[in-house]
């Protein structure tokens, strides 16, 4: 039997809190209690934890068999795509021609990790590296000028950052000179009191998300929130996207007023009532419009 198809096989009887080891290799496939299952080979590296779509790729100590040991976990939670996410795991688990492919994951997992996701295309829409800098930035000013601050990036169906009785719209860019945003929705500049646009180049001299985790908890929230929201908008602890650093170059405040461009627009697809009209994006030229320099106060 190959690699694939016992995978395959012991993919179908799975059950939960279980683990069987591959035959003649030094892998295992398991499922958790929680559903989430997959194939793990024994790893002493440096800590991984990425995901991508519905697949997990992080280290971990767990039991599979007899010893508790570290281990390089693949996982999903799809059981219903089991077979498609085996061809994966079989790549994973083989150790190669005199355990060429096994040493290549284990000394540099993430690279094996990049390659994968590269091929398999990333259609995950979880929010870029600089956008969530963006909306942390703008959150540490406000609480710089001592005031309440509510921002939950997990939660779409709000303004990015509220406080007190104003809110802003934060729009972030790695683009060093054009002033043009799209603006992805009728509803996104639905009654904001402002918009913030922040530009970034990214640079080691610049700030990570891990970097800003530990500058908000020292303006008093609470680093348990952040690092769940982190995990739940796509950037775990450990995950190699918690480290990219990006440079603040600019931090512009826009009031959303009756001179805001596409303002009547706006106003326009905000009060139209057609069921057969979706959702509308479109673009805006800030050039020439008024703001206020932000990065001069923070």
């Amino acid at each position: 039997m190959n690699l694939v198809q016992e995978i395959k096989d012991k993919f179908a009887n799975l059950q939960k809190s279980k683990a069987y080891k591959l035959q003649g290799y030094d892998a295992w496939v398991f499922m958790f209690e929680d559903g989430t299952y997959g194939t793990a080979v024994p790893y002493d590296g440096s800590k991984v934890n990425e995901q991508f779509a519905n697949v997990k790729f992080y280290s971990t100590n767990a039991v599979f068999g007899e010893d508790e040991q570290n281990f390089l976990i693949l996982a999903s939670t799809l059981l219903h795509l089991r077979n498609e996410f085996a061809l994966f795991c079989a790549d994973f688990a083989d150790p190669g021609e005199n355990h060429q492919n096994r040493r290549e994951i284990q000394e540099e997992p993430l690279e094996w990790w990049k390659k994968w996701r590269e091929l398999l295309g990333n259609a995950v829409k979880h929010k870029q590296v600089h956008s969530i800098l963006g909306e942390m930035y703008v959150v540490q000013y406000l609480l710089k000028q001592q005031k309440n601050v509510k921002w939950k990036p997990t939660d779409y169906a709000t303004y990015d950052v509220e406080s007190g009785n104003q809110a802003f719209e934060v729009k972030s860019t790695t683009s060093k000179y054009q002033d043009t945003l799209t603006i992805s929705s009728q509803f996104q500049l639905r009654d904001p009191d402002f918009l913030v646009m922040c530009r970034f180049e990214k640079s080691n001299t610049g700030a990570s998300l891990e970097d800003m985790v530990a500058e908000l908890a020292a303006l008093g929230l609470d680093r348990s929130f952040l690092n769940v929201e982190l995990d739940a908008v796509g950037f775990p602890e450990g995950s190699e996207a918690r480290g990219e650093k990006y440079k603040l170059l600019d931090m512009r405040q826009y009031p959303v007023d009756e001179d805001f461009p596409g303002k009547e627009l706006s106003d326009f697809l905000q009060n139209l009532n057609d069921p057969n009209v979706g959702k509308v994006s479109y673009d805006i030229d800030l050039k020439g419009c008024s703001y206020e320099n932000l990065l001069k106060d923070s």
